[in-house]
């Protein structure tokens, strides 16, 4: 056996409770060592200069820059190499690491330890309990428990429960080992409520448990003999008095959402952008108008009316293009000469698919039909010469 008989002795040893952490997560409680522990019992077990850390790997999977606070996420494997004798023993292990900060560059910083820090601690799990591998088993038999004294409660309900602290809605937000460390879990709560029925709720959910801390602990009093829960009390009716007043001083001002702006009304007006799904759909179901193919994307003709930070033409500037010449379009920078060369008038026929899909007549050339018609003579006849005095007789006729 490479490893020295004290640290197989060691390694062989259970997770002392105190390094045992707890949190709960989507309602299950889950167990854990923090990174900085498992680091100093394997510097403490291995020798500061027996064992080294590699990063294998390391990739973002995920990030958000969008929100004024940068999110992202990695995926790390680290391999761990113990030197025993003349031995060099490898184990890996994979972890995951969240990160946030006001720059990106924070945000990675901070997932990519997580990430490494989880690796780590997975591989150094499958050296013994010392280094996490008792939390994997359900009833953690490996865990060393620390002696305590009987709980006043065991008297009462006739077996050791935990203290267990429930928020508002009746959801589960700590549970405790202790009355007293309940009681600062409830304080706490009570300190974060920001509305009176908020806090009402709270206790409404917490007063089985509050009866239960007056029967089990008669004796958790404070100096001048007030119980924890009639300090509890007292301090939560404090507090909803100061919430209630606070509320009646500065009402919270009704919200009214803003009407939106039509800007084609203004003196300076903008063009007016139309959204209409039942015309894109129109549109999808023509074939291109370059090749005849289908199916097709509404394009919207950029050039048809100003451009606007983040706001595409109207949709009553839209045609069908297949994806090829759809991709081909997109590629060029002048658009305009891009189906000058195709030879196509792409917005007046625009303006004829809007008119199809909405059922508007096609207009009418007024200036045409007002014209006076040119008089129509027969096949081989003469045109009437015009006399000089025609008008005139005309003129005599209508007066007589």
């Amino acid at each position: 056996m490479a490893f020295a008989e004290n640290q197989l002795k060691l390694l062989d040893g259970k997770l002392p409770e105190k390094h045992v952490k707890t949190r709960v997560q989507r309602g299950m409680t889950l167990s854990y060592i923090e990174g900085w522990h498992a680091i100093a019992e394997a510097n403490r077990i291995f020798g500061f200069d027996a064992w080294d850390r590699e990063t294998i790997q390391a990739d973002c999977v995920w990030q958000d820059g969008r929100g004024e606070t940068k999110l992202c996420s990695y995926a790390a494997r680290v391999r761990i190499g113990v030197r025993a004798g003349g031995t060099v023993i490898q184990r890996d292990g994979c972890g995951v690491g969240q990160g946030s900060g006001l720059t990106l560059g924070e945000a990675h910083e901070g997932a990519l330890k997580a990430a490494e820090t989880d690796a780590t601690k997975r591989a150094l799990s499958t050296f013994g309990n010392l280094f996490g591998l008792a939390l994997y088993d359900r009833d953690q038999a490996g865990v060393r428990r620390t002696p305590r004294a009987r709980d006043h409660s065991a008297l009462v309900t006739g077996q050791s429960e935990p203290w267990v602290l429930l928020g508002n809605r009746g959801e589960i937000i700590g549970q405790h080992d202790t009355a007293e460390s309940y009681c600062t879990g409830l304080k706490r709560a009570i300190d974060q409520a920001v509305l009176p029925r908020a806090l009402k709720s709270l206790f409404y959910y917490n007063q089985p448990t509050i009866e239960r801390l007056r029967l089990a602990r008669p004796e958790l009093k404070t100096g001048k003999g007030v119980h924890y829960a009639d300090l509890l009390e007292r301090y939560a009716e404090r507090a909803k008095q100061r919430l209630g007043q606070a509320r009646t001083k500065a009402p919270e001002p009704e919200l009214i959402p803003p009407q939106p702006v039509d800007k084609s009304a203004l003196l300076l007006g903008a063009p007016k952008r139309i959204r209409d799904r039942e015309h894109l759909k129109f549109i999808n179901a023509q074939p291109c108008l370059i090749c005849g193919r289908a199916p097709v994307h509404a394009h919207h003709l950029r050039f048809a009316q100003p451009r606007a930070m983040g706001n595409k033409v109207s949709d009553e500037w839209s045609v069908p293009l297949c994806f090829t010449h759809h991709r081909a379009l997109h590629t060029v920078g002048n658009e305009e000469a891009w189906w000058a060369e195709k030879g196509v008038n792409a917005k007046a026929q625009a303006q004829k698919l809007w008119r199809l899909s909405h059922h508007i007549p096609e207009p009418v050339d007024v200036a045409a039909d007002d014209a006076m018609p040119s008089r129509q003579f027969p096949p081989g006849a003469e045109k009437e010469p015009v006399r000089a005095d025609h008008h005139v007789d005309e003129a005599a006729s209508i007066s007589s």
